[in-house]
């Protein structure tokens, strides 16, 4: 989840909020430490024709200003990919050294607008493997399965006429790149459905955090906790900089066996509160 560099993808009746709370941007990504510079711009180059790269201020890459070969918006020479994110770990394989470009800008809203680029580095020397569609990757932890590979749980979520539905996910790769993910929870705002009448009733929720458990002094994962608020207010009280005391905040837990994470005896009736898969 990086620094702040976007708003979200705006079309006519839907904004991307992939990485957005109603508050902004949530800073728990850290997944992407460790990323080598050299690395992103030898992943980049691969996908962006030669001389369409674009930079930041300080000159590190952040994306093509043209879309990717990969993209639904290929060849249009309007769009432009953006990149939010560079997260390295063995997610292929244990002894893969894998490297993550997640980016918006040149795919349809079916396919989130955006996605995931899986790149294999070896010795320097850096191949794109595959291109996983709609797989936003920008606002993730990094965990490590038993078996040794690594895998992430981020956070995404829509924004449209009026409704925000943000989730956790977990997702893993295949020795090809092909993820798998799973929803931990959803959570639904009807805030933005607000008019006139301030006593029309609303639901205000928002997942606010997530954080890894481990043991004291060890890598290893034991659990995650998701911090998430609900409950129904009247669009009036949402004038005011105060919380309503109807919206309440929960921690939901879920225990972490080395391949799957449960949801904890003691957290499943504030879970069933929410949206869960």
């Amino acid at each position: 989840m990086k620094g702040l560099r976007r708003v979200g993808a705006i079309c006519a009746l839907s904004v991307s909020v992939v990485v957005w709370g109603q508050t902004g941007r949530v800073a728990f990504n850290t997944a992407g430490g460790g990323a080598k510079a050299a690395d992103i711009e030898a992943a980049v180059s691969l996908i962006c024709p030669a001389g369409k790269m674009t930079r930041t201020k300080n000159g590190g890459v952040s994306g093509c200003n043209v879309c990717p070969r990969e993209t639904d918006f290929y060849g249009d020479n309007a769009s432009n990919w953006e990149m939010y994110a560079e997260t390295p770990g063995h997610f292929a394989s244990p002894q893969a050294e894998n490297l993550l470009l997640s980016g918006t800008g040149c795919d349809s809203h079916a396919n989130n607008f955006g996605g995931t680029f899986v790149f294999a580095v070896n010795v320097g020397k850096v191949r794109l493997v595959r291109y996983e569609q709609g797989l936003i990757t920008d606002q993730c932890l990094k965990f490590g399965y038993a078996d040794g590979r690594d895998g992430l749980v981020c956070r995404g979520g829509w924004f449209g006429q009026g409704e925000g539905d943000v989730y956790v996910f977990v997702v893993s790769f295949d020795a090809m790149g092909g993820s798998t993910h799973k929803n931990l929870i959803q959570s639904t705002d009807t805030t933005g459905t607000c008019a006139l009448d301030g006593s029309q009733l609303v639901e205000r929720s928002e997942i606010k955090e997530l954080q890894l458990a481990r043991k004291p002094g060890e890598a290893s994962v034991t659990g995650l906790t998701i911090t998430a608020t609900l409950g129904k207010v009247k669009c009036g009280q949402l004038q005011t900089k105060s919380t309503p005391n109807a919206v309440k905040t929960y921690a939901i837990e879920f225990g972490f066996d080395g391949k799957r994470f449960t949801v904890a005896e003691a957290s499943k009736a504030a879970l069933a509160r929410f949206t869960a898969e």
